[in-house]
């Protein structure tokens, strides 16, 4: 709640501090119950070293309190008595909302010289104390559809700390306490989160150098703990750094891995772990998993990927810059007649900017410049440009473009399916650029000729981009585009050089009678027409478009594109205007937004 003036309140709601009569619990005590909480300050009354007792911290607190208009009552438990704590705030005020486990001791020793006692002590101390008070607390909170829980821990626990092997262990094993905690808390509006905290404190004083002691004022954490407490804090799970007036979200990352065999059926080996060992510690495409779920998914996704023949990722980079994007402008048929072209044709354009679909060719060409994917999926096949079709495309823009830079690409065989006359190939590759950050994604499916009848399965499996019929109407708009007998030729300058493009005697080799268009840059010709139709030629609003390629185009024909609306997704098919047939169908794009047709 809040008040009128617009400060955080806690009236009604009755907190349990932990470890509450010093430092950190003190000045949580006071801040809460100053904003109108029912406090119970506990604190047993030791040393640092949790040896003796006394009452007198705990009472000077609640005294505090009291002078200042609050309420509060002390307890003198020690946490091990976790019930005995929560009781003595049921007793008093009848409920409890807020339980912040601060209670703590060290025992600092190097790890030899520590003994059993210096370990159990501190463990009881921080680890079970704090499990003790949440599960007493917990029933109440549940019962009531209402709770925030605070477990502490220490960078000690994140990062290790020299002669702290005990603490370490016991904060560390604070944060798996308080990720269970979240999990199960969840659904009764009880919340869990962890503070890391660095303050200066009896625990501290004579460890840290004196300025940084001045400056780690307790008071500058409390703020950042009292909201966690609050009523208006959806955060759950989270790990919370604060000190000196600052405060970050901490949390753990999982890298991309590799894959530590070639398929399903072989042995990991040490000398294959060695060998991708680079790829195991890379964190350069790390990534936060925020539930036990998600890592496990990940896992059968892989699992799913080498069932599949996929294993093993490839990588490749992709460098360009204004004139790549350029020359692939032209070779899917901009041109500066058009005044709308001139921002994907000039550099110096206020609005330049790469036509979405320039991001097929870095997963292309890490296909076209390895046999590794081909050859693991389909061993034993001959695989070559004289006997593969691209058969569909699914291409998904993630973030921002830029018009430069290098990307690095990452490739698996995602899925193979047995069509008999040939196999069906559908890979994934992910294009991220310096600092690591994933832009593009595509899928391509490849026919290959003559690879089939290997005894496969022939639907795709969950994952595989389906393509989607239009819908059962006349075209809302069409476009019709002019290409030249030159166009396949500046097609190939963006990166293509398959020879079926090129070459007629490799073009009869496939079956055609004279060199044919690339499918992709159909496929950029066609994304024009839909920019220009439906999104003002503004490429920002492009997220995605998926293909089917159903029959070749020879340069020199026209084009026209026929497109349906349905919202932000335009269903689409290409048609040769000469001759009536086909060559994309159940293609869609997905904008971001559309503009209104212009019929």
């Amino acid at each position: 709640m809040s008040s009128s003036d617009g400060k955080l309140r806690y009236d009604g709601r009755v907190a349990v501090v932990t470890g509450a009569g010093a430092g950190l619990g003190r000045e949580y005590a006071l801040l809460l119950a100053e904003r109108g909480a029912k406090v119970v300050v506990n604190d047993l009354g030791g040393t640092h070293s949790g040896e003796g007792a006394s009452q007198r911290a705990a009472d000077i607190v609640v005294e505090e309190i009291r002078r200042a208009g609050g309420e509060a009552v002390a307890d003198y438990n020690s946490v091990i008595d976790g019930a005995k704590v929560i009781e003595t705030a049921v007793k008093a005020f009848g409920r409890v909302d807020i339980l912040v486990n601060n209670a703590g001791i060290l025992r600092d020793k190097s790890l030899a010289k520590t003994s059993e006692q210096d370990w159990n002590l501190v463990h009881d101390v921080h680890l079970k104390g704090s499990f003790k008070c949440t599960q007493a607390a917990f029933p109440h909170m549940k019962s009531q559809n209402y709770g925030r829980i605070i477990m502490t821990s220490s960078n000690s626990g994140i990062y290790g700390n020299f002669g702290q092997a005990n603490y370490s262990a016991a904060k560390m094993g604070l944060v798996g306490l308080a990720n269970t905690v979240a999990i199960e808390g969840a659904r009764n509006n009880v919340l869990c989160n962890v503070i890391i905290p660095t303050a200066a404190s009896r625990m501290t004083e004579g460890i840290l150098p004196d300025i940084l002691f001045n400056e780690l004022k307790p008071k500058l954490i409390a703020p950042v703990v009292a909201y966690l407490c609050h009523e208006s804090c959806e955060d759950n799970g989270s790990y919370i750094e604060s000190a000196a007036g600052w405060a970050t979200k901490v949390h753990t990352v999982r890298g991309k891995g590799a894959v530590l065999r070639p398929s399903i059926d072989d042995a990991v080996t040490p000398e294959y772990v060695k060998n991708v060992w680079s790829q195991v510690t890379d964190m350069s495409k790390a990534k936060h998993l925020d539930a036990i779920a998600n890592a496990s998914g990940s896992l059968l996704e892989v699992l799913e990927k080498l069932k599949a023949g996929g294993g093993e990722a490839v990588e490749d980079t992709f460098e360009f810059d204004s004139k790549e994007l350029i020359t692939y402008a032209l070779g899917i048929g901009a041109s500066v007649t058009n005044a709308q072209d001139m921002r994907f044709l000039y550099e110096n354009d206020g609005d330049f900017a790469a036509i979405p679909s320039f991001f097929v060719l870095p997963g292309l060409l890490l296909a076209m410049s390895t046999d590794k994917l081909m050859s693991k999926a389909l061993p034993g096949k001959q695989v070559d440009f004289s006997n593969i079709l691209h058969g569909e495309q699914y291409l998904e823009i993630v973030d921002d473009l830029p018009t430069s830079g290098t990307l690095v690409t990452s490739g698996q065989v995602f899925d193979v399916m047995d069509k008999g006359s040939g196999a069906v190939v559908v890979t994934n590759t992910e294009s991220f650029d310096e600092s690591g950050h994933l832009l593009v994604r595509n899928q391509s499916s490849t026919f290959v000729v003559g690879a089939g009848k290997f005894g496969g399965k022939k639907e795709p499996i969950a994952g595989v981009v389906p393509v989607l019929p239009p819908p059962k109407r006349q075209p809302d708009a069409s476009v019709q585009y002019a290409t030249s007998d030159n166009q396949a030729v500046l097609y190939r300058l963006s990166g293509d050089r398959n020879p079926l493009h090129i070459d007629p005697q490799m073009a009869l080799l496939a079956g055609f009678k004279t060199p044919i268009l690339h499918g992709l840059c159909t496929l950029g010709f066609s994304v024009r027409a839909v920019l220009a139709q439906y999104a003002d030629n503004n490429p920002a609003l492009f997220k995605a478009v998926k293909v089917r390629f159903s029959g070749p185009v020879i340069p020199g024909q026209s084009l026209r594109v026929d497109m349906w609306q349905e919202g932000a997704r335009i269903y689409f098919r290409t048609v040769v205007v000469e001759t009536g047939k086909e060559v994309i169908s159940g293609a869609y794009v997905d904008l971001k937004s559309s503009s209104k047709a212009k019929l």
